[in-house]
């Protein structure tokens, strides 16, 4: 990637001097073509460098992760397995990609398992 900026970089500095040696070259004669040629070449020749210079811009790359639940869910009262004091919503957390809890009152944190349905 980098040799195709200098290899664009470089045309635009040589597209920029023709342009000039056009452009000079129309105060002799014929001078409604090469002017016009000259400056097309400044304007391409300019733009190749612009392009070259300028910073790529930053790609934002957002991840999010879903939870679905498979079968039919019910809701229950959490409870803490150790003390078993009553646990809201505010105390589940998710860690790579697991269920935890933590309990306020004991401090205790675990897992949270499903259990199977038979």
């Amino acid at each position: 990637m980098a040799g195709l900026r200098i290899f664009l970089l470089v045309l635009g500095v040589f597209l920029i001097l023709l342009g000039l040696m056009f452009i000079i070259a129309s105060a002799d004669s014929d001078f409604l073509p090469r002017l016009i040629i000259g400056f097309s070449m400044l304007a391409v020749g300019a733009f190749l460098i612009r392009k070259c210079i300028r910073e790529p811009a930053d790609k934002t790359v957002v991840i999010s992760r879903t939870l679905e639940l498979s079968g039919d869910v019910n809701l229950e009262d959490l409870t803490c397995e150790k003390c078993g004091a009553g646990l809201s919503s505010e105390n589940i957390s998710l860690k790579a990609g697991t269920i935890f809890v933590s309990c306020p009152y004991c401090r205790t944190e675990y897992q949270i398992e499903e259990k199977p349905k038979w």
